[in-house]
């Protein structure tokens, strides 16, 4: 009997060193490969199509995308926070309008969470200010997040999905529009659809009915 299929194998092609967005210092790295083999008993023989890339941590074996390794902690550090502020702020205020009506408790829960991660606070003035740019210029979502999203880790993904999400459920009820909100979000942070699902189930348990499909 002839035993035969496909199989992807991985390559390193690359190895250094890099700063680690999970470990936060540097360390050592491999930039691995995948491609798709024809195995023929379980042995690849027939190399298929490039599967993709990633780049894997040596020491705590998270993985990011390539683009990691263009990062320089020294002329990068400053200029990522900026843009992580901007990101996060123009998410959440996004949020607050998503349903169409703005409760004051999400704007207190958004102005804790902006002081919270941002060094630059800001009070009610500058939020409501924020508040009417964004209502006249409603840029997509998008727009911000997919800049920031390689160099977050799982957990700085999950911290700007769980923040939006307070903010949804400040006013006490989430709709649609907010769970439609989430999942652009989710999908601009290379977010598996599953790993939003578990962190709304995780966050609201009696969300089943809404949770993404």
């Amino acid at each position: 009997m002839i035993i035969f299929g496909t199989r992807g194998v991985k390559f390193t092609k690359d190895e250094g060193q890099f700063f680690c967005p999970q470990c936060e210092t540097q360390r050592p790295y491999r930039l691995r490969s995948v491609r798709r083999f024809f195995t023929l008993y379980f042995i690849p023989v027939i190399p298929l199509d490039k599967l993709g890339e990633y780049v894997e941590c040596r020491h705590c074996k998270g993985t990011f995308v390539p683009q990691v390794l263009e990062y320089r902690e020294d002329v990068d550090a400053d200029q990522f926070l900026s843009e992580y502020e901007k990101a996060l702020r123009h998410s959440l205020v996004l949020m607050m309008l998503a349903d169409g009506e703005i409760d004051p408790n999400e704007k207190q829960v958004v102005l804790e969470v902006i002081n919270k991660f941002s060094h630059n606070d800001i009070g009610l003035p500058e939020l409501d200010a924020y508040i009417q740019q964004v209502r006249a210029y409603p840029e997509p979502v998008d727009k911000y997040l997919k800049g920031v999203a390689p160099r977050l880790n799982e957990h700085g993904k999950e911290a700007v999905i769980k923040c939006a999400f307070s903010v949804a459920a400040a006013d006490g009820h989430i709709d649609d529009r907010e769970i439609d909100l989430l999942k652009e979000m989710a999908k601009a942070l290379d977010m598996p659809t599953a790993h939003l699902k578990g962190i709304i189930d995780e966050m609201m348990p009696n969300a089943s009915n809404m949770s993404p499909n």
